[in-house]
């Protein structure tokens, strides 16, 4: 139950002399970000925290982020905006109600402008009773130097475990997957991907070995090609034209390009299962 990474966050915590901030430099954000919540639970639990207990309804509000003493903040285009922090600060200008603290994650904290940050240095040059603030980087050098230096900084880093899969091999397998299965987009992405733990560049890999598949089918229904043993699993697609294969890698195309913005990864799989089944 003790989550490595942010071991010092809980010493320290059980210790009575918990820090106002902390500057967390991590390789994964979105990994982050889930074991941190584990780490908030913990520390506003009221009795004994225990994983999925259902005693109080504080852990469903933080995963949903609903809770009204829990804030996150995004990026809103390029950077982080003044008008975030100054929301921020309305919203914990009274102390928590609901939980021990008031407690803020900003994500991607080396984004902030003069002018935001220059609105979070009150929070962190004149800290309140009640108030703990989160700031995750992919590099610690890149944050503001009056933000850093009033931080506790921790270190988070992870391991890819997916660096070394075949992706190609899991591209066949979902397309496979899609064509087999009835069920509603949604189901079917979940179903799929529950085993994996993909980030937005592995889903970028995923779509160029989609791709590269449907490049390879649409010379294959030219005679362009020679039928290799790897598509054995889709030769129920090669029923289709060319035209078909033209239009699927158009689209890949189309949402390779959207997953480079700040998409909606679920909504984005769901489009390519309705229109690989069109």
């Amino acid at each position: 139950m003790v989550y490595n990474h942010f071991k010092q966050i809980l010493q320290n915590y059980h210790e009575n002399r918990l820090s106002h901030a902390f500057l967390i430099e991590t390789n994964d954000q979105d990994k982050c970000l889930k074991d941190l919540k584990k780490i908030i639970k913990e520390i506003i639990c009221e009795k004994k925290y225990q994983e999925n207990c259902t005693d109080c309804n504080l852990c469903h509000l933080i995963d949903t982020e609903q809770l009204p003493s829990f804030d996150m903040i995004r990026l809103e285009g390029q950077n982080i905006k003044k008008e975030q922090i100054l929301g921020l600060k309305q919203k914990f200008s009274t102390m928590p109600i609901f939980s021990k603290y008031n407690i803020y994650i900003v994500l991607n904290s080396e984004k902030f402008n003069s002018s935001s940050a220059n609105a979070i240095l009150k929070f962190l040059e004149e800290p309140e009773d009640g108030i703990l603030g989160f700031f995750i980087t992919n590099n610690k050098e890149n944050m503001i130097d009056t933000i850093k230096s009033r931080c506790q900084i921790i270190s988070a880093f992870y391991e890819d475990i997916t660096k070394d899969i075949n992706m190609e091999l899991i591209a066949l397998q979902y397309l496979k997957h899609i064509h087999e299965n009835k069920e509603l987009s949604v189901s079917i992405n979940r179903e799929f991907f529950h085993d994996y733990d993909f980030k937005k560049e592995q889903y970028q890999l995923l779509f160029q070995a989609v791709f590269n598949i449907y490049h390879d089918l649409y010379l294959i229904s030219l005679n362009q090609n020679i039928f290799s043993e790897k598509y054995d699993i889709l030769k129920f697609i090669l029923k289709n034209t060319s035209n078909y294969f033209v239009k699927q890698m158009n689209f890949v195309r189309q949402l390779e390009e959207e997953l480079s913005y700040n998409v909606n990864i679920n909504l984005l799989l769901d489009r390519f299962v309705l229109e690989t089944r069109s």
